[in-house]
């Protein structure tokens, strides 16, 4: 029994469809990213809802290894008093910007003679520029000093540059599963799917 699933193993990687990344593909991610849990506000009591952090990516492979394009995202969070119902607590965020990614799986397969198949992977370093539109809105929060219920309403524009790294595994010539890690997404882990187009 082991020798028949080390030669199916040894043939599923001898066959391989040898995806990766192309130039002159068309590529669409949608992607959602792990959510900030790091807020220290104690929020029982609340009714909660949320969008997690939700995005778009669309790329251009200008080469066999850069690729250009940009992306959408948003995400928003609700928290409701369950006791006073018109003190809310709302937050949310878009995010409009540009990417370029660098692809390595090729690059390291000539690097090495092609002794390294690296067959459906894809390894990238991704750089974003990045619009970032949040926006706070909190209604009847009561301030301790003043005895009084106050009204909070901020919006806020940032350009922001961000870098990410990520790897995709193909399941098929045209669709991969991916994951990052790095800012240049609405959360520090993101994943996702990654259709070619």
């Amino acid at each position: 029994m082991p020798k028949i699933f080390l030669f199916l193993l040894l043939l599923l990687f001898t066959t391989s469809i040898s995806a990766q990344y192309k130039k002159a593909d068309w590529y669409v991610s949608p992607k959602i990213s792990f959510a900030d849990y790091s807020d220290k506000n104690d929020w029982d009591g609340y009714s909660i809802s949320k969008i997690p952090p939700v995005s778009m990516a669309v790329e251009y492979g200008l080469n066999d290894f850069l690729s250009v394009g940009g992306m959408f995202g948003f995400n928003r969070d609700k928290y409701k008093n369950d006791t006073i119902s018109t003190n809310l607590h709302k937050y949310g965020k878009v995010v409009l910007g540009g990417l370029a990614s660098v692809h390595f799986a090729g690059w390291i397969e000539k690097w090495t003679n092609y002794s390294v198949f690296l067959g459906d992977w894809d390894f990238y370093v991704t750089g974003g520029v990045m619009f970032e539109w949040s926006s706070k809105k909190e209604t009847d929060v009561w301030n301790d000093e003043l005895e009084i219920y106050e009204n909070f309403n901020d919006k806020e524009l940032k350009l922001k540059l961000r870098p990410a790294v990520g790897v995709r595994y193909f399941v098929t010539d045209d669709v991969s599963m991916l994951l990052e890690v790095g800012k240049a997404n609405l959360g520090l882990v993101t994943t996702g799917l990654t259709l070619r187009l």
